[in-house]
């Protein structure tokens, strides 16, 4: 997964992505992310996690955070029955920017995205359990497996991946799997684990990211 995704097309702020009907960068920031980031005299825009770790949007330029925390936001903490985990805080502004004009509930959703170097599943918050978790990844495979071991630390659980040419080796509870890397995704691997939760996958429309469908605009 590239960790530095250039986006065309953008003011030196990074305000405009160019997407008919898609509301301001600045607009979705203070509907759904108010007080949550960093707004410098030069437009960067800083999302710092838990550690005191930075994820970066800059002129178009996308960087993610190497942290081993987590980077929430929770208008809807309490009265909310959705979460949104993102790969990436950038990630979750643009699928709001996306979709603000299709759900009236955004702004009382909580959001999470864990860093990188974030460790699975020590530090999954309390907030996570008893909600309906979609999980905003991208098509990468890396994206995928990232997706499915969040999914199950918010259980409580561990998995382990091994790429073994076209295939991927998988532990989950005391079992191993056998995936062909064409095709993985968390639906499959629920399909052949048994595993059972309430999550689902938001994957971009033909685009790799959901920044990645603003700048094409597909």
């Amino acid at each position: 997964m590239n960790s530095n995704v250039v986006m065309d097309g953008l003011d030196f702020r990074g305000n405009s992505f160019g997407v008919e009907g898609a509301e301001s960068i600045d607009g979705v920031l203070k509907r759904y992310f108010k007080g949550i980031y960093e707004r410098g005299l030069d437009g960067k825009l800083d999302f710092v996690f838990s550690d005191g770790i930075s994820e970066s949007f800059d002129s178009g330029k996308h960087q993610m955070a190497m942290s081993s925390g987590i980077w929430y936001c929770s208008p809807g903490l309490f009265t909310c029955s959705s979460l949104y985990v993102c790969a990436s805080a950038m990630e979750a502004v643009a699928y709001a920017m996306l979709q603000n004009s299709k759900f009236t509930d955004l702004d009382q959703s909580c959001w999470i995205a864990f860093g990188l170097n974030c460790s699975l599943p020590v530090i999954v918050p309390k907030f996570c359990f008893a909600r309906k978790i979609y999980l905003l990844f991208g098509r990468d495979l890396l994206d995928v497996l990232r997706a499915v071991k969040i999914c199950v630390s918010v259980k409580g659980f561990s998995v382990n991946f091994r790429l073994l040419g076209d295939q991927l080796c998988c532990q989950f509870r005391g079992r191993s799997y056998i995936f062909p890397v064409e095709g993985f995704s968390l639906s499959r691997f629920k399909q052949a684990t048994g595993f059972r939760d309430y999550s689902s996958m938001k994957r971009p429309s033909g685009a790799d990211s959901f920044l990645d469908q603003l700048r094409f605009g597909s």
